[in-house]
C-alpha cells in the first residue's frame, strides 16, 4: 500500500539508513511515477547518500509533478540547496528565485532572500541584466527653442530639424558579469566585463517634424541613428590592509563606444576609492576617477575627464537610506568642449513598502562653465538641475523580480540658447527583491 510504503520510507530517512529510502521510493514510483511524495522521498534519499547529481534532477522532477504551492516552493528550495552544497551556485540562485514564486509568507521570502544572499557571497560568478522601456519628449537631448543666435551679431539661425527635441520611445538593455579571481579577509579582485545599449523608435511627431526639412539627409533621420552602445572589461581590486581609514577600491576599465552604428572611441579607465567607515549607520566615500579617451574619427578630438567625489551614507533610526554627494569634473577635449563642472546630489530611498509599493528619490544640481565657445563671447555657462522618482511594486514579483517605475526629469539652462533643453522620461523597468 502507497501509504505504508511512505511511512517506511520516511522513517527510513529519520533512523538515517537513506539507501532505504531509494529502495522504498522506487517501489512507490513503480506504482505512481507522477507522485510528488515518492520523489521528494527519492530525492531526500539521493541526496543524504551524496549522490547530489541524481538528487537536484529528482528534485526538479518533484517540482514539476507539486499540485500545491507549498510543495512547488518545497522542492524547489530542496533543489537550490542541493546545487549550492556541489558547488553550482548559479544553478541555485537561479531555483532560489524559481522558490520565490511560490513563497506563501514574509518568512518564505525572508528565508529565500537569506539563502539568496550567502549563495551570492559563495559565487565567484555574479551577472545582473537590467532592462527598461522610456517614453521621452527628447530622446535626442535637443535644442528647446531650435534656434542658433550669435551673441554680438544679432543673427539668428533655424537648427536642423534633428537637432531639435524630437519625442519618442527608448528601449535600453545592460549587463555586467563580474568574476571573483581572489578573495581573503585583506583583499579581493574581480574581472568584469559590460555592455550597455539604447535605441529608439521615434513618435510620429517627430517623424513628421524630420519630413519636414529640406534637407535629405535630415529627412533620413532614424531613431536607430541616436542609438548608442557601450563595451567594457577590467578588474577591480579592494584592499583592507593598506590604509588606516578603512577599504581601498581600485578600478582599471578598457571600452569602446558606438553611436547611430558608428565606433567613436576607445576609453581606458582608472578610479581609487577610499571608504571611511565612521560607524554602523555612516559611511564616507572619497573618489577620483579618470578617463582617457582616443578619438576614432576626425570629427572628434582626444580627451581626459577627471572626476573627484565624495558620497555620504546615512541609515535613518527607520532604517530609510539618505544620501549627499558633491562631485567636481574637469574635462579637456578641446575647443568648445572643455569644461569645468560642480554638481550636488541628495538621494533618499524609503526602507518599508507602503501598501506594497517601495518609493525612492533623487535630486542633482549643477552648474558646467565652457572657457571658450564659438556663438558666445564670454564662453558658455549651464545650469542643470535633475530629479527621479522610482516605486517599485513589490507585491508583483517573478523569479524574485518585481516591475517599477521611474519619473525622471531634466532641465538645462544655456548661456549658448542652442543646449538650452528640458527632457521628461516615464522608464519602465524590473527590480530585483534580493
Amino acid at each position: 500500500m502507497p501509504d505504508i510504503l511512505q511511512t517506511q520510507a520516511e522513517e527510513a530517512l529519520v533512523a538515517g539508513r537513506p539507501r532505504d529510502t531509494v529502495q522504498i521510493a522506487t517501489q512507490m514510483l513503480a506504482v505512481q511515477p507522477d507522485s510528488f511524495i515518492a520523489l521528494y522521498l527519492l530525492a531526500l534519499g539521493q541526496s543524504d547518500i551524496g549522490d547530489l547529481q541524481a538528487a537536484t534532477s529528482t528534485g526538479a522532477r518533484a517540482y514539476l509533478a507539486a499540485t500545491s504551492e507549498d510543495n512547488r516552493f518545497q522542492a524547489a528550495r530542496f533543489v537550490a540547496g542541493t546545487h549550492f552544497r556541489a558547488g553550482q551556485y548559479t544553478r541555485s540562485e537561479i531555483w532560489l528565485r524559481r522558490a520565490a514564486n511560490h513563497a506563501q509568507s514574509e518568512t518564505d521570502l525572508r528565508t529565500i532572500a537569506q539563502a539568496y544572499a550567502t549563495t551570492v557571497d559563495a559565487n565567484p560568478l555574479s551577472v545582473q541584466i537590467t532592462a527598461s522601456i522610456a517614453p521621452s519628449d527628447n530622446v535626442n537631448n535637443g535644442s528647446e527653442d531650435g534656434v542658433l543666435r550669435l551673441e554680438g551679431i544679432g543673427l539668428t539661425f533655424v537648427l536642423p530639424e534633428d537637432r531639435r527635441s524630437l519625442s519618442g520611445v527608448g528601449f535600453s538593455a545592460s549587463s555586467e558579469v563580474t568574476y571573483r579571481i581572489l578573495q581573503n579577509p585583506q583583499q579581493s579582485t574581480q574581472l568584469i566585463g559590460s555592455l550597455s545599449a539604447v535605441t529608439y523608435a521615434l513618435s510620429q511627431d517627430a517623424k513628421d517634424l524630420l519630413a519636414s526639412s529640406p534637407n535629405a539627409d535630415v529627412r533620413a533621420v532614424k531613431g536607430s541613428d541616436f542609438s548608442t552602445v557601450t563595451a567594457a572589461i577590467g578588474i577591480s581590486r579592494q584592499q583592507n590592509n593598506i590604509s588606516p581609514f578603512g577599504p581601498v577600491n581600485l578600478g582599471l576599465n578598457l571600452g569602446t563606444y558606438w553611436e547611430g552604428g558608428e565606433r567613436l572611441v576607445n576609453f581606458h579607465d582608472l578610479s581609487i576609492e577610499q571608504v571611511f567607515p565612521i560607524n554602523r549607520n555612516n559611511r564616507f566615500r572619497l573618489t577620483v576617477f579618470n578617463r582617457d579617451q582616443d578619438a576614432l574619427t576626425p570629427a572628434l578630438l582626444d580627451s581626459t575627464t577627471t572626476d573627484l567625489i565624495g558620497t555620504y551614507d546615512h541609515i535613518l533610526a527607520n532604517s530609510d537610506q539618505l544620501q549627499f554627494s558633491l562631485s567636481g569634473r574637469r574635462k579637456d577635449a578641446g575647443f568648445e568642449n572643455s569644461f569645468d563642472e560642480y554638481q550636488l546630489g541628495v538621494g533618499y530611498g524609503v526602507a518599508e513598502p507602503l501598501y506594497g509599493i517601495q518609493l525612492s528619490t533623487s535630486l542633482q544640481i549643477g552648474y558646467r562653465t565652457y572657457e571658450e565657445f564659438t556663438t558666445t563671447l564670454d564662453g558658455r555657462d549651464d545650469q542643470f538641475i535633475s530629479a527621479s522618482g522610482t516605486a517599485t511594486f513589490r507585491d508583483v514579483s517573478y523569479f524574485g523580480f518585481s516591475p517599477s517605475i521611474t519619473l525622471a526629469a531634466t532641465r538645462t539652462e544655456s548661456t549658448a540658447e542652442e543646449f538650452t533643453s528640458s527632457t521628461l522620461q516615464l522608464l519602465l523597468g524590473v527590480e530585483s527583491n534580493f
